[in-house]
């Protein structure tokens, strides 16, 4: 049987393959939000973090838009084999996956991406904000709409700043900073 391969055009000109397997097919809101900040950040030389990577798809899009190098990691063997093989059908080799929890994550990085469900932001928000670089930028999406204004007030508890909302038909993507800006 042959897999269903998604194609996520993306505005440098390069195209993103994605196998179905996982969470992250570039079809759901809530990734084409976080993909669109992706084109939109200075990706070069940075390093970035995937919370809940499913098939990879932040991770290879970042790569293919000039990242540094990604990590990403998921607690499903089946989601990280899955981004293994989305890795490799790409020829991505900077987008590096681990099967675990947050606890097999060293390192702080430049951009945090958590696409992820309302209590695990919660839950591991220390995790997310130790690991977030000053001057480093996290995008979390995947938050119920009428959930948004306690995820927001939340991580500005820890001093972060929004500084996008968007607001989607049953969900909210927030961007925000931690100190000074990153160029």
């Amino acid at each position: 049987m042959e897999r269903i391969i998604f194609e996520i055009p993306l505005k440098n000109g390069s195209t993103a393959r994605i196998y179905q397997g996982a969470f992250g097919s570039g079809e759901h809101v809530t990734t084409k939000a976080c993909v669109k900040h992706l084109e939109n950040m200075e990706l070069s030389g940075k390093t970035m973090l995937d919370v809940g990577c499913g098939t990879g798809i932040l991770g290879i899009c970042a790569s293919l838009l000039g990242v540094g190098s990604a990590v990403g990691y998921d607690v499903s063997f089946d989601a990280c084999r899955t981004a293994l093989q989305c890795n490799e059908l790409n020829g991505i080799t900077n987008n590096h996956i681990i099967c675990g929890f947050e606890t097999c994550i060293k390192g702080s990085f430049d951009i945090i991406f958590a696409n992820i469900y309302y209590d695990i932001l919660l839950a591991i928000s220390d995790f997310i904000y130790g690991s977030l670089n000053e001057g480093g930028l996290l995008v979390v999406s995947g938050v119920p709409i009428e959930e948004h204004y306690d995820i927001r007030k939340h991580y500005m508890r820890y001093g972060l700043e929004v500084l996008d909302l968007q607001i989607h038909e049953d969900y909210c993507t927030v961007l925000f900073s931690k100190g000074r800006l990153a160029h």
